[in-house]
């Protein structure tokens, strides 16, 4: 059991600083290995997109635009990470609620060491049995996706299932001239507006086969750049869409 353990990073993502640093030294005598905690949801997507944890433990109440019920759900049926619940809400709205994400357990604060070692390993063993389904092995991101959005110098973007923006690259700022937080949970299609330089039509991007190659214009920005864009569906361990991935490649006109 605490070979797994150490085989398994865990995100804190908690806006309480006291508690983050409970929780950490409590995973750290357990054996875990512990990823420096975060306060908000888009740090949280943000740290995942770079370093893919075994396991997150989250908070309802974060700091920034995204709750923890929204962020727990982008993190488990994008990227494919189980998230357990740590609240200080017992409310049966918020439960309801919260079930929405499909989480892999609930606490209630003040934690109990034992009771959090216990759902870490519960929450561990189904993720595990369902990442060996037939749906589960192919769900959330692939690793030549997930490379790309660590190492990518071409724009690349996620949307959620909702076509809200969810992550995007430097690169991609750079593209739309507009910062990651400003983009943060916009309209996908209302942002990445796209036209055929030879017929002047829009092109809906959802339109668009994963092998379309003809170059398209960007719209909405102070500079024309042409772009070549591919887009990919995400599905989620249960192989529902769960979003997409979005890459604009430059042509360099």
């Amino acid at each position: 059991m605490n070979e797994q353990k150490k085989d398994y990073h865990v995100l804190i993502v908690e806006d309480d600083p006291i508690i983050a640093r409970v929780l950490e030294t409590i995973l750290k005598d357990s054996n875990f290995l512990v990823d420096e905690p975060v306060n908000t949801g888009e740090k949280a997507i943000g740290r995942v997109a770079a370093q893919k944890p075994g396991v997150v433990l989250m908070d309802i109440d974060l700091l920034g635009h995204l709750s923890g019920i929204e962020t727990a759900r982008i993190l488990f049926h994008l990227f494919n990470v189980p998230v357990i619940f740590v609240t200080g809400h017992d409310e049966q709205e918020v439960l309801s609620h919260a079930k929405e994400a499909d989480p892999f357990g609930f606490l209630l604060k003040p934690i109990n060491r034992n009771i959090l070692n216990t759902t870490i390993q519960i929450g561990i063993n189904l993720h595990e049995k369902i990442c060996n389904t037939t749906e589960g092995k192919t769900g959330g991101l692939t690793s030549s996706q997930r490379e790309e959005l660590i190492g990518s110098l071409k724009p690349v973007l996620l949307l959620d299932e909702d076509n809200r923006i969810i992550w995007l690259n430097d690169a991609a700022e750079y593209l739309f001239e507009r910062s990651g937080s400003d983009l943060l949970l916009e309209d996908g299609p209302s942002v990445i507006q796209m036209h055929d330089p030879a017929s002047g039509e829009c092109v809906d991007i959802f339109s668009l086969d994963p092998v379309f190659e003809r170059p398209l214009i960007i719209k909405g920005v102070q500079h024309e750049k042409q772009i070549i864009p591919r887009i990919f569906m995400i599905n989620d361990s249960f192989g529902d869409i769960s979003g997409y991935y979005l890459e604009l490649t430059p042509t360099g006109e």
